[in-house]
């Protein structure tokens, strides 16, 4: 691929939605809707996704070098901090809990979820730039950390929240990106340049470079008469 500046993206525009566990994701272009939520302004530090990979190191005796390498993890994380109050973004950063009124004072009383609650949703990130939109699918995640958040004279207050990202029960993805960027086209991947097959064979191209045949070499040729 040759540098081409009109492949950056830019999401600044990026928003965060929460659902109940089990919530289908929506069409790609289609709005989200209840029981989507959008957590509304992160910090400007943004949303950082983390994609890990651990792995174990092989080595044999005669070589310096791995022999193989074996993957053992692969963890994955969103982190933000939510810079809006409101229940949703509360209970998010707090691991659940429930809001009700106060039947004395009027007021909104938080009570804490019991320790042996799992308090799991479903995470959509989106950002649009450049007419494209990029849509990352989390089915299932759940908040990993606690809490820390500064009461301040001179800063807002933020609820920093650490998201794992979870294998779904039934088996599907961790995660999926869904994009309408020509830039991730795989049709060049699949059928060669302006979908023609690129060796003319007429078989599917599968980016292998065809094989020459092999003929025998001379002494087997004479030798193969010889027996005749």
């Amino acid at each position: 691929m040759a540098f081409d500046s009109g492949d950056i993206r830019v999401a600044g525009n990026a928003t965060i939605h929460v659902a109940p566990l089990g919530t289908a994701f929506p069409d790609p272009g289609t709005a989200l809707a209840d029981p989507w939520v959008d957590l509304g302004y992160v910090t400007e530090d943004g949303i950082t996704a983390t994609y890990g990979r651990e792995i174990t190191e092989i080595y044999a005796m005669q070589a310096v070098e791995p022999v193989r390498i074996i993957a053992t993890r692969a963890p994955k994380t969103i982190a933000f901090a939510l810079m809006q109050q409101g229940t949703e973004q509360f209970l998010l950063a707090m691991g659940g809990g429930t809001f009700a009124v106060d039947g004395i004072s009027g007021f909104m009383r938080y009570t804490p979820p019991d320790p042996s609650i799992v308090d799991e949703k479903a995470m959509l990130v989106e950002f649009t730039d450049g007419g494209y939109t990029y849509r990352f699918e989390y089915p299932r995640v759940q908040n990993r950390e606690g809490v820390e958040t500064k009461l301040v004279r001179e800063d807002a207050t933020t609820f920093p929240v650490t998201m794992q990202i979870l294998v779904p029960a039934n088996g599907d993805p961790s995660f999926e990106m869904v994009t309408d960027d020509p830039a991730y086209d795989v049709t060049p991947l699949t059928t060669g340049t302006n979908g023609q097959e690129p060796d003319g064979d007429g078989e599917p191209y599968t980016g292998e470079e065809p094989q020459p045949e092999v003929e025998p070499a001379p002494e087997t040729v004479a030798y193969e008469t010889a027996r005749r």
